[in-house]
């Protein structure tokens, strides 16, 4: 025959102290507590080693305790931990040996702006959009290997294809690229090719209530020779992927100011002009020269104004051989041939 336990609802159970030896069914948690005379609802029946698999039949585990398990939990569902309401902690002491792959795109985060993993060690990262970072201390290498940016000797060497917003500072905080008022303050720039992104409107170097001064510098550690170049300015053209194509160049020596055509990128030592800084003009010499008076010549297209002045200011000059100036006492045209004045009419 059927042995039937005293039953009823666990809360039922909770108000009375069954006697000792006494079973308990509660039959809305479906569990079995034993009377010791003493505790009130009974003493738990302890679960014992299950002998096969336990099978819920669609039921849950519930209940405020701990699983202890040596082994592996496999589960094909979700797994939801923690009630979401802050205050659940997840601890991971083993090895993670799978991918971590979140189930909609671009749309969770690890960690907050307020709680920050610390250190992240990562043979490789591939990211789709913005980085937002205070420092970062690591060479940038190229697709091809190359260093792009060498942080032991802080240079950059490589190229930027696209767009680069923001604002740029150097080590002393001072504002390189000012991407707020969009003006470059760099009191250095190196740069193989700087375009204007409106080719009509050219660039312009503005000071605020100072002169603007567009510099060229050349730097050595030893004496520079004085015809050699310290700064050019070149003017020339590119067809498509052909070569560049200088056409005219302005150059600058210690001792002399040089305009140099260039057709064809040749230059022409037969057509250009060079002013010395002892005042000298050079037009239309063949070859390299010599800072001298030489035998230059000048071609004017107009009227040529020779220093106007009388006879008594003409005297108290000190009158090299070849001046040339205009005798407004005499109305003469007058030369100095290296002891007198001579009159060209």
């Amino acid at each position: 025959m059927a042995l039937r336990l005293r039953r009823g609802s666990n809360a039922d159970r909770l108000l009375i102290t069954p006697l000792e030896g006494e079973l308990v069914y509660a039959t809305d948690s479906k569990l079995i507590y034993i009377g010791d005379g003493a505790t009130v609802g009974g003493v738990l029946v302890g679960v014992q080693a299950l002998g096969s698999n336990l099978n819920l039949a669609g039921n849950d585990i519930v209940g405020t305790g701990n699983i202890n398990i040596t082994g592996t939990i496999t589960a094909s569902g979700d797994i939801n931990l923690g009630d979401g309401v802050g205050g659940d902690t997840i601890g991971i002491q083993g090895n993670i040996t799978s991918n971590l792959l979140p189930n909609v795109d671009s749309n969770y985060n690890i960690g907050s702006g307020s709680l920050r993993w610390n250190n992240i060690f990562s043979t490789g990262v591939d990211v789709g959009g913005q980085i937002n970072a205070e420092t970062i201390n690591s060479n940038i290498v190229a697709d091809d290997s190359t260093i792009s940016y060498n942080k032991a000797s802080n240079t950059f060497n490589g190229v930027f294809d696209g767009d680069l917003s923001g604002s740029v500072f150097g080590d002393d905080s001072t504002a390189l690229v000012d991407a707020v008022n969009n003006h470059l303050s760099a009191s250095q720039l190196t740069a193989p090719v700087i375009a204007s992104p409106t080719p009509t409107a050219g660039i312009s170097f503005n000071t605020q209530d100072e002169p603007s001064r567009f510099i060229l510098q050349r730097n050595s550690d030893s004496a520079i020779a004085g015809t050699t170049p310290v700064g050019r300015l070149i003017f020339g053209y590119k067809i498509g992927d052909a070569a560049a194509v200088t056409i005219t160049s302005i150059s600058v020596t210690n001792d002399q100011l040089s305009f140099i055509p260039q057709p064809g990128g040749t230059p022409n030592y037969n057509n250009y002009m060079k002013l010395y800084k002892t005042g000298t003009v050079q037009i239309s010499r063949a070859g390299e020269i010599s800072n001298a008076p030489g035998d230059a010549k000048l071609e004017v297209g107009g009227a040529v104004l020779y220093e106007p002045m009388t006879t008594t200011v003409r005297d108290a000059l000190t009158a090299a051989a070849g001046m040339v100036i205009f005798n407004t006492t005499d109305t003469k045209l007058q030369v100095y041939d290296g002891s007198s004045w001579i009159n060209l009419h």
